[in-house]
């Protein structure tokens, strides 16, 4: 997974979609979640298509949303929910979890806490417990996790595969044993070319999502070249 974040003008945006079409994704599932303005661009992609985010609204005039119908009319078939960047609040993250089941496009939730001193564990489950709590079976099962420890973004000093673990199997026992969801978590933050391998090593983790890394082919191209 290739978060682009709000990075690149159209013609920068159309020598990455150049470079991507030479890189052979056939030995793992690539999602790209460019910007809302540049999603059409990807409409003939041969990976699969992400949005940064969706609307709360179901329908009806919103001035500067983007509805889970329309998203799915550019053949998205995932959304971001919740990213470190738009922290939101509880009651929208559940209407947009929603909204994107509607319409069958997959729920990459985020989550992860502020602090490497916060008890991570307990806040983490916390957090989940009270979106897991109303939502209904089939939303549930439509998610993905993603752990983003706040701390970690842009900082590759504080990235802890060990404590990446323990989290990751916790959470994934916690939901296992509370909904009977066998979940899918992957891990976000300061994923590079360099720290990947050690990464990989996780068996816990179900894949990645990369940040400002995504922004060079190149470092998609390694990424992939080492699975």
């Amino acid at each position: 997974m290739c978060n682009l974040k709000s990075n690149k003008n159209l013609k920068e945006m159309l020598e990455y979609k150049k470079q991507l079409k030479d890189l052979n994704f056939s030995n793992c599932e690539f999602i790209l979640f460019p910007s809302f303005v540049y999603l059409s661009l990807f409409y003939d992609a041969k990976f699969l298509l992400g949005s940064q985010n969706i609307s709360k609204y179901k329908e009806g005039s919103h001035t500067g949303e983007v509805l889970a119908s329309q998203l799915k009319s550019l053949k998205v078939s995932y959304t971001l929910i919740n990213h470190t960047e738009t922290h939101e609040k509880h009651k929208n993250i559940i209407k947009k979890i929603q909204n994107a089941t509607l319409e069958k496009i997959k729920v990459v939730l985020c989550f992860g806490e502020k602090s490497e001193n916060q008890d991570a564990i307990a806040l983490l489950k916390n957090d989940l417990k009270e979106i897991f709590n109303q939502l209904e079976k089939k939303e549930q099962l439509n998610i993905i996790l993603a752990y983003e420890p706040s701390y970690a973004i842009n900082n590759l000093n504080k990235v802890n595969p060990i404590k990446i673990e323990n989290i990751v199997y916790q959470i994934k026992q916690f939901i296992l044993e509370t909904y009977s969801i066998q979940i899918q978590i992957v891990y976000g933050g300061s994923v590079n070319p360099i720290n990947f391998l050690d990464l990989a090593k996780i068996d816990k983790i179900d894949g990645f999502l990369l940040g400002n890394s995504a922004n060079n082919p190149k470092n998609i191209e390694k990424i992939i070249e080492t699975i």
